[in-house]
């Protein structure tokens, strides 16, 4: 029996690991990667210096980490509304949906991902670009039948302007989302949604 009354869990490796990462999120986030710490990261973490550098052998290697797994989480959850069932109308507010809900409930992983602060490190800005490019690739391929279907060839000019259209503009809506909380999901979701949609089956006339 202890004389404290309550024993403290040890947390497992994993366990250690992902709140590493969900306190990193919310430094690079908020401060940057250049004036974000390791030491910093670690107290947010409630883990020692030693513990961090046990998961991850540089600030670089957490940023980059980070950066592909929240990338990964914004991608799967906003390409299941884009591949999902029904008709194309309902997938494009699925998608809207799921961009809107991301944003409002991991918003450093969104400032992390679309509204980075310059890391002062022209490797780690090209890293940053890359994923941004591979986020609108990502989608532009998901979308490609629905584009196809309105006269958009896959690849050309005019899809990639609607791709980026899409994207800034479902993000822009989000923003001001943030701002105006008192707006509610489902108001938020279907003005973007019908304005999208109406546009959308007219860009090949």
């Amino acid at each position: 029996m202890t004389t404290t009354g309550t024993v403290r869990r040890r947390l497992t490796a994993p366990a250690r690991r992902q709140r590493i990462e969900a306190a990193a999120v919310e430094v690079f986030a908020d401060r940057g990667y250049d004036a974000s710490s390791v030491g910093e990261i670690a107290t947010a973490a409630g883990v020692s210096r030693t513990v961090l550098y046990d998961h991850f052998k540089s600030k670089r290697e957490l940023y980059v980490q980070v950066l592909d797994s929240q990338n990964a989480a914004m991608l799967a959850e906003v390409g299941a509304g884009i591949t999902g069932e029904g008709a194309g109308s309902d997938r494009l507010r699925s998608t809207v949906t799921a961009y809107l809900s991301f944003a409002r409930q991991r918003p450093a992983a969104r400032r992390l991902l679309v509204d980075p602060i310059p890391t002062g490190d022209a490797d780690l800005d090209q890293v940053i670009s890359a994923y941004r490019t591979a986020r609108a690739q990502a989608v532009a391929m998901m979308l490609a039948p629905d584009l196809a279907r309105s006269g958009v060839l896959a690849g050309s000019t005019e899809s990639a302007v609607v791709v980026e259209l899409l994207i800034t503009g479902v993000d822009g809506v989000a923003r001001w989302w943030q701002d105006h909380p008192v707006a509610t999901l489902d108001e938020v979701t279907d003005i973007a949604s019908r304005l999208l949609w109406n546009g959308l089956p007219r860009i090949g006339a």
